[in-house]
């Protein structure tokens, strides 16, 4: 008898985990400046590199923060500062040949006046995600068994891969408030399709710009921009393809006619899922009893895609009892962060908060601001048993006044989904035991879940036999049902 085998690479979840790290730094102002008052600080943070070793994962990665301050003169600015951070998450049984997806969040940050500069206190939240490959032997096929019965099924294995990634730098001119100038910018690209062309994907999308002007008066103006971008990324299209747009550089600067100029770089890339179907043994039995099978149960972690939902958002959020009434409410800085997934019926909640800075100017013609924690909650269909979300915020917009302002803005809400496979196999053969009978006729009387299949491999009987036998026998048989059975000596 011939048997083939085949060694299926395999990922299934081996944890889960979320810590916080606590980070704490002095920010130098930039040369020559002075600082009055501290108005908001964006931040964010990304990861780097991931590594995994025995009984850790190390993440390594840079904190990103964009304070914009009131100088002695009550002039706004902004500036930037960035500081790398390290951090092991410890969890027993991790191994080096292991692989972790990390999402790094700043569910909290504050900043503050200290020694003619300024103190960042943050928190950089760490959800992680640990995959373990397992190599599984499978039986793919025998030749030569007599009388033999088999059964076999496709496995399908799906696993995230990256099909190609381009750089995409933009230039563009908007227009801008007159006599004024650029105080800071930020911007979120948002993709809004993928569609095939002939050299490639090619992704279209628009970066949603914000840009903080400032009057000779010290006044703050927010100007809202969309810019589109196309890019063709040089691939082939993947199962279920999707792709990420990443901010690497912003700048925006005037000209002497007071045209802004918006220069920007996009890291591209395009993923997809590589797929491998086998077909494997799962069971089998023969007449002579020659042979067993022994069983496996296998459980696999299947990439399934990513999708986005976005949503539009408007909240009263109240100015605290101890500070003056909003007269003119100028802007928002916006940081969203996960707090908690779960999966059920079909449906994903996920749970957040988003902590909003909101500035303004009272009616003594004072800028003032505060940080309100909005909590978030959304419910979307589940593509899948375990997700992957980042929540980002962007066209953050302020209106009304006095003890309480408008908050609106776009949540968009990022998934990637594993979905857990399990599947039998045949890892190798056992020496065959008598069956049940010995050769002549039996009535058996089905037990729950029979099948034709069950009942020949218990009785060493070929299921052309059984419907010969019984050629009125169908599936699903009942529980108590008589089966006729006549088995022949060998």
């Amino acid at each position: 008898m011939d048997i083939r085998k085949t060694t299926l690479s395999t990922e299934t979840l081996f944890g889960e985990t979320v810590v916080e790290v606590q980070m704490e730094s002095a920010i130098p102002l930039p040369q020559g400046k002075t600082l009055e008052r501290v108005l908001s600080a964006e931040g964010e943070a990304t990861v780097s590199e991931i590594t995994c070793r025995d009984g850790a994962i190390v993440v390594t990665g840079t904190m990103t923060l964009k304070p914009t301050v009131e100088s002695a003169e009550r002039m706004p600015y902004a500036f930037e500062a960035a500081a790398e951070f390290s951090h092991t998450i410890r969890m027993e049984g991790v191994t080096p040949d292991m692989s972790a997806r990390v999402t790094a969040e700043i569910p909290a940050c504050s900043v503050r006046r200290e020694d003619g500069g300024l103190r960042l206190q943050a928190t950089v939240q760490l959800r992680t995600a640990v995959f373990e490959p397992v190599g599984v032997d499978c039986i793919t096929g025998l030749d030569g068994a007599r009388d033999a019965e088999i059964r076999t099924a496709n496995v399908v294995l799906k696993r995230r891969a990256l099909l190609g990634a381009h750089s995409l730098r933009m230039s563009e001119t908007v227009e801008s408030p007159s006599g004024m100038t650029v105080v800071q910018a930020s911007a979120t690209p948002i993709v809004n399709g993928l569609v095939k062309g002939t050299e490639g994907m090619i992704p279209q999308g628009e970066l949603r710009l914000c840009v903080l002007y400032g009057g000779a008066d010290g006044g703050i103006r927010r100007e809202l921009y969309v810019l589109p971008f196309s890019d063709v990324i040089p691939c082939e299209a993947g199962e279920n393809a999707f792709c990420t747009a990443t901010l690497t550089s912003l700048s925006v600067t005037l000209d002497e006619d007071g045209a802004a100029t918006v220069d920007a770089a996009l890291s591209i890339g395009v993923y997809g899922c590589t797929s491998e179907t086998v077909r494997i043994l799962t069971d089998a039995y023969d007449a002579a009893s020659d042979f067993a099978c022994e069983i496996g149960h296998a459980r696999a972690e299947n990439y399934e895609g990513a999708w986005s939902q976005t949503v539009q958002i408007n909240e009263t959020v109240p100015v605290p009892t101890h500070m003056k009434d909003a007269y003119l409410p100028l802007y928002a800085a916006l940081r969203p962060a996960v707090t908690r997934v779960s999966v059920e019926n079909g449906k994903a909640a996920i749970e957040g908060v988003l902590a909003a800075t909101v500035v303004y100017r009272d009616d003594d013609g004072m800028k003032s601001s505060f940080t309100y924690e909005l909590p978030l909650s959304f419910e979307t269909e589940a593509k899948g048993t375990l997700p992957i979300v980042r929540l980002r915020a962007y066209d953050a917009s302020l209106s009304g006044g006095g003890r309480t302002v408008s908050l609106g803005f776009t949540m968009s809400i990022d998934v990637e989904w594993y979905r857990e496979i399990a599947f039998d196999h045949v890892p190798e053969l056992l020496k065959g035991t008598p069956c049940e009978t010995d050769s002549g006729m039996l009535v058996w009387f089905c037990d729950p879940d029979e099948t034709l299949f069950s009942i020949g491999k218990r009785f060493g009987v070929p299921i052309a036999k059984v419907r010969a036998c019984n050629p009125n026998l169908a599936e699903p048989i009942a529980e108590g049902t008589p089966v006729l059975l006549i088995r022949s000596a060998q």
